[in-house]
């Protein structure tokens, strides 16, 4: 069992979640229609900025000593990651709004650098789930682009995206990376931003 929970937390690790997101709007929203021919040209640099860079400099940082470990298991492991992604995700929107891409989709990718702010401010004092806040951001996003942008209702993706959501935070429960209530805030912050975010930009 632990096994598997540590491959389920590596396969939604919360810099997977973001390409996870754009790539599953050409699933179940306009964009694989209206930007059929661009999935690469959105796709590629999503995982560049959100993913590659990110990870890089975080190795680095483990490797040179900012960090103990690739997991971030100590609160203070946390705030140069957290740093490095949101910078990495500024340059990732901007890149976007150059392309013309429409006000909700920057609000979906822009929740993720709200939910990181708001999760560095709780570490201060508490230890939230990054794979929760991560894996809720996903979710929040989609249900927020299926009422407010399609005007849709795919309730077996949502029920896909739940089981998915509840698994992971039972892997975290299982490593004993968190606690109930920490797994419990991580998803109601990403759920809860990520959700009211792309229901501003609609």
């Amino acid at each position: 069992m632990k096994q598997f929970s540590l491959f389920i937390s590596s396969i939604f690790q919360p810099l997977l979640m973001p390409i996870y997101s754009v790539a599953l709007l050409f699933v179940y929203s306009y964009f694989r229609f209206v930007y059929a021919n661009h999935f690469f040209k959105l796709i590629i640099p999503t995982v560049l900025f959100t993913f590659l860079i990110p990870g890089i400099i975080i190795y680095i940082m483990m490797r040179i000593g900012i960090i103990s470990d690739l997991s971030l298991p100590k609160r203070s492991d946390r705030f140069a990651p957290y740093a490095v992604s949101i910078l990495s995700f500024l340059f990732l929107i901007y890149y976007f709004y150059k392309l013309g891409l429409p006000t909700w989709f920057l609000m979906m990718i822009g929740a993720s650098i709200i939910v990181m702010l708001l999760a560095t401010i709780i570490t201060l004092w508490w230890k939230i789930s990054a794979h929760m806040f991560g894996i809720s951001s996903l979710i929040g996003g989609v249900m927020a682009v299926c009422y407010f942008v399609e005007k849709s209702n795919p309730i077996y993706l949502f029920m896909l995206l739940f089981l998915v959501a509840g698994m992971v935070g039972t892997s975290r429960l299982i490593l004993k990376r968190h606690t109930p209530g920490q797994v419990y805030a991580g998803f109601m912050l990403g759920f809860v931003v990520s959700f009211a975010s792309v229901w501003i930009g609609s």
